[in-house]
């Protein structure tokens, strides 16, 4: 194995228990062996750390990548997982039009395939926060569409989407100018009576576009 500060590199865990007995190093090479197809599994065990008095669940998360080496430190950041507010990995997953729809929501999908994996409860985190969270997996995607010049791109996105009260066509003023919008919109597909909240990734870029050219 290999520890925290490399105090117990080397160490044999084969035989660990948890704080309820149970050998969970092995519990959990069972699971890993036998995920079948599946990439991702986990395994919650209790235990108590040098100088505490009670025992608090441990998340012991494991992933198969059979293209992907397991010294690569480089992959391994690519599909590590992520822990989030449960509220705030809804928006991940979310569609056009919904209450939690936003930047938040178009960036995850733009850059990623955002997986909800399970529920982490407060008592395993120490203190414990006041709210449920979530591990999320996030996949790096492979047919990420492409927009010449991104920070732009999302500055129209921005734009669109921070009054979410105001159609389009105000929304844009901020960012080109009243004149230019009216004639935006006799060009662009995209109709600016619409609000932000209602475009998808596909429309998001051709109003860039009809901006940009």
């Amino acid at each position: 194995m290999v520890s925290k500060n490399r105090a117990s590199d080397g160490k044999n865990i084969w035989n660990a228990r948890d704080s309820k007995g149970v050998y969970f190093i092995q519990e959990a090479i069972r699971k890993a062996k036998q995920l079948n197809g599946k990439s991702f599994d986990y395994q919650i065990y209790p235990w108590k750390n040098p100088g505490e008095t009670k025992a608090r669940d441990k998340i012991f998360t494991f992933l198969l990548y059979p293209n992907v080496p397991p010294d690569n430190n480089g992959s391994e950041r690519a599909i590590r997982n992520l822990k989030v507010k449960l509220k705030v990995s809804q928006q991940f997953k979310s569609s056009q039009g919904a209450k939690d729809y936003g930047i938040l929501t178009l960036k995850m999908q733009y850059y990623f395939k955002p997986r909800y994996e399970f529920t982490v409860k407060p008592n395993v985190f120490v203190p414990p926060p006041k709210v449920d969270s979530a591990v999320i997996s996030l996949i790096p995607r492979l047919d990420k569409p492409f927009v010449k010049d991104e920070k732009r791109f999302w500055r129209v996105v921005e734009v669109s989407l921070r009054n979410r009260r105001k159609i389009l066509r105000r929304n844009l003023r901020e960012l080109i100018g009243k004149e230019k919008v009216e004639i935006l919109s006799e060009k662009c597909d995209i109709d600016l009576t619409r609000r932000g909240e209602t475009l998808t990734e596909t429309e998001f870029i051709k109003l860039y576009e009809a901006i940009e050219y």
